[in-house]
């Protein structure tokens, strides 16, 4: 018989009997078997206990089925599949619901929640390129080892290849878990320090490889046996290390990492997408972050025992519990919840994002995304909607309007002794407020500019009124700014809150211009303009500019069902056909009804409702520009 005969019929004995001639594991430089089969003791394929049983290499599963998860080495199913809480990969309920491992919302969604510029349902549509770059600010900056590496086209790249991967849930849970992941491998790559340039939050992404001098991090292994001469340190955005980690992760995603762990720091795409297979992936006993952060997880009666509930604190735990859980305060998990808070400020706005303002000034779209485009800027636009960069003192900026000697002549009784508010409410500190918002007295023409103005003076004015109607110049010049506290024994305003929870012996009253009160203003309004104001409420009456901020991040958002104010006095808001049956049309009086419509709005003629229209039509005259109509809400229904 022939050479080639015989190799022929080998061959086809081979396949009969369920193998493969192709060589694996160990024998092969550490190769997978094609179609998923088993790598043998001996090194080669097929799918018989003989391959799949005792000593198998890799691929572990039993029969042609795919095994994923922890039967299945760590794997993912093809296809972004879910794997089941018994290694079998599907899409139906039984796979994706109650004990899923890994990839547990089936098909990527279709549509739902997308920003305005469309770009579908994938991160790319969430974390854009330059919206990557603001957040890992200083991955690129030559004192960073990382320049260069982490590339937003490796991660955009890597996000796709994993299902449900910042795409499962509605859009706040979709940003919150891409926040969460950015946040925990920001802190495993950190070099930031407390006096960084813009903070030790804005340095993630600065190391590729552990520092210091690693160890070999080999453990023995039959499954995943270390490669000679190789080390199983720490690389990458999550800093994955050990054999028993490298060996899952190439086996999931399609990469002997055993016998090439440096790929994690050479190749971007799989450095991230061995951080997402350790974020998608059940490690051992604990649940993948993935399913913790979208709700996915029910905690056991051992785990609710054990302090282990739903939330960012036990990722941490799951990545690297055993060093910094358990015994107190501790600085690294701080630096990871750091991370994590300022990532969720940037990827969300509005009332998607509890009424955080974007950044740069940029305009929040009615999807609660930031941008400077008509799409951000017009129709439902939340906040800052006046597009475009900061003004830079010429031009639309504030201070071109209302300069030092009118703010005075407006305000001319704030300093006066008999006002509790002598003092404080600066025109620097206004002016500085004014600029934290885009928008704000910026948008339109420059009587439209004027009306913005007026407005908002004059609302805040009557909150803040020390008035009486014989006063010196009349109520509405002495009123103006005469108090920055409530008046009288004011209560704690606190309302039970899960979101925005009430600091111990602290109280939510009245403070400020627009005198913002309760916890459930105090807690936004903070997270907009980056203070605590939950645990430090008395700064709205002790630093006159966050005062003034307080003031104009109400005035700029959307309260509940509510429109803005800025939105309002600019026209553009459109009113409902409810809004209409209720006698809610432009003008000036659907302010009042934002702000306190409750007590003011709907039973006829009302004196605070008069003086609020009495300090508008003042301060309209002061800057030269009309009332235009719709002063009162003497005949307007409260909004819900």
């Amino acid at each position: 018989m022939k050479l080639y005969d015989l190799l022929t019929l080998c061959s086809l004995a081979l396949l009969l009997l369920g193998v493969s001639a192709q060589q694996c594991g160990n024998q092969a430089g550490g190769a997978l078997c094609a179609n998923g089969l088993c790598c043998s003791q001996h090194g080669y394929c097929g799918n018989t206990p003989d391959y799949c049983g005792t000593g198998c290499q890799s691929q572990c599963g039993s029969g042609g089925t795919q095994r994923c998860g922890s039967q299945g080495g760590g794997a993912l199913c093809a296809n972004g599949l879910c794997c089941s809480q018994h290694g079998y990969c599907g899409t139906t309920p039984d796979y994706c619901g109650t004990g899923c491992q890994s990839q547990c919302g089936g098909s990527p969604p279709s549509g739902g929640g997308s920003p305005p510029t469309g770009g579908g349902s994938g991160v790319s549509s969430i974390i854009t390129r330059a919206l990557f770059d603001q957040m890992l600010k200083y991955r690129n900056d030559p004192r960073c080892p990382s320049n260069g590496f982490y590339s937003y086209d490796g991660f955009i790249a890597a996000a796709g290849s994993f299902s449900g991967f910042g795409t499962t849930g509605d859009l706040t849970t979709q940003k919150r878990e891409l926040a969460a992941f950015l946040a925990q491998t920001s802190h495993e790559t950190t070099g930031g320090w407390p006096t960084a340039p813009d903070g030790p939050y804005a340095w993630g992404y600065c190391f590729v490889n552990e520092r210091g001098n690693p160890g070999d991090y080999c453990v023995a292994s039959q499954q995943w046996p270390c490669a000679s001469g190789k080390k199983y340190y720490g690389r990458g955005p999550i800093q994955i290390s050990y054999n028993y980690n490298y060996g899952p992760a190439g086996n999931a995603i399609g990469a002997n990492l055993l016998s090439n762990p440096d790929l994690v720091a050479t190749d971007p795409t799989i450095s991230f997408k061995t951080a997402i297979w350790f974020w998608m992936t059940a490690q051992g006993n604990k649940p993948s972050s993935h399913n913790v952060i979208i709700g996915q997880w029910t905690p056991s009666a051992a785990d609710t025992a054990a302090g282990r509930v739903p939330g960012y604190g036990v990722i941490t735990n799951i990545i690297n519990g055993g060093l910094e859980c358990g015994h107190g305060p501790d600085d690294r998990v701080a630096d990871r919840i750091g991370f994590y808070k300022r990532y969720c400020d940037i990827l969300g706005c509005g009332n998607q994002a509890w009424g955080a303002l974007c950044a740069n000034r940029l305009c929040c779209s009615k999807y609660g995304y930031c941008g400077n485009t008509p799409d951000y800027c017009g129709t439902g636009c939340q906040s800052q909607c006046g597009g475009g960069s900061p003004p830079s003192g010429g031009g639309n900026d504030v201070s071109t309007i209302i300069t030092r000697a009118l703010f005075d002549q407006m305000l001319k009784y704030r300093n006066d002794p008999r006002c509790p508010g002598n003092g404080f409410y600066t025109y620097e500190a206004f002016i500085a407020a004014v600029r934290s918002f885009n928008g704000f007295c910026t948008t339109g023409d420059l009587t439209t500019r004027k009306r913005e103005l007026a407005a908002f003076l004059a609302q805040t004015s009557h909150e803040t009124t020390g008035g009486w109607p014989s006063a010196s110049d009349g109520p509405y010049a002495l009123g103006g700014y005469c108090f920055i506290q409530e008046q009288g024994n004011p209560g704690p305003y606190c309302v039970a809150s899960q979101q925005w929870p009430c600091a111990p012996g602290k109280k939510y009253f009245g403070r400020g211009p627009i005198q913002i009160s309760h916890n459930y203003n105090y807690g936004p309004a903070g997270n907009a303009i980056r203070a605590d104001l939950l645990n430090n409420p008395d700064l709205v009456a002790t630093n006159a500019t966050i005062s003034f901020q307080t003031a104009i991040w109400f005035w700029m958002t959307t309260q509940g069902n509510k429109p803005s104010c800025h939105n309002i006095i600019i026209g553009q808001w459109t009113p409902s056909d409810a809004d209409r049956a209720a006698g809610r049309v432009p003008g000036y009086g659907v302010i009042t009804n934002i702000i306190n419509g409750g007590l003011e709005c709907g039973h006829g003629p009302d004196p605070r409702v008069a003086d609020r229209i009495g300090f508008y039509k003042r301060y309209c005259d002061i800057l030269g520009v009309s009332y235009d109509t719709n002063l009162d809400c003497y005949n307007q229904r409260p909004f819900a």
